[in-house]
């Protein structure tokens, strides 16, 4: 995966930098549900793992703003939870199918570290 860091805030593709990976595309965040996007696994700037959507919050027009995200633990159980604002999230959709991947600029540790969002 290559990062790029030239990709400005608020070009549809959400995140503050923009992610690419070879067979993905930009998803094109306005048209996005929240099924495509639940339970997805959530990349660090690293393309590791850091943890995955639990929940979104959605304007009554259906518009996501925000996701929590789960942190460490196994099966949800022990899970430290993040809220944060859905524009920080890249989301790639595969070129030639219908993985979605979500990657979000930061680290599992600085996640962990702030604090826990009691949906």
């Amino acid at each position: 995966m290559t990062h790029q860091d030239t990709t400005p805030h608020g070009t549809g593709t959400g995140g503050a930098f923009g992610f690419v990976r070879d067979g993905y595309d930009p998803a094109e965040t306005n048209t996005l549900t929240t099924s495509d996007v639940e339970s997805a696994t959530v990349y660090g700037r690293d393309d590791e793992t850091i943890g995955s959507i639990s929940a979104l919050k959605v304007t009554t027009d259906g518009k996501i703003t925000d996701a929590v995200i789960d942190v460490g633990g196994f099966l949800g159980m022990g899970a430290h939870s993040v809220l944060l604002p859905f524009s920080e999230l890249t989301v790639l959709r595969e070129t030639d199918g219908t993985d979605m991947r979500v990657h979000l600029d930061t680290t599992k540790d600085k996640l962990k570290a702030m604090p826990n969002h009691a949906g």
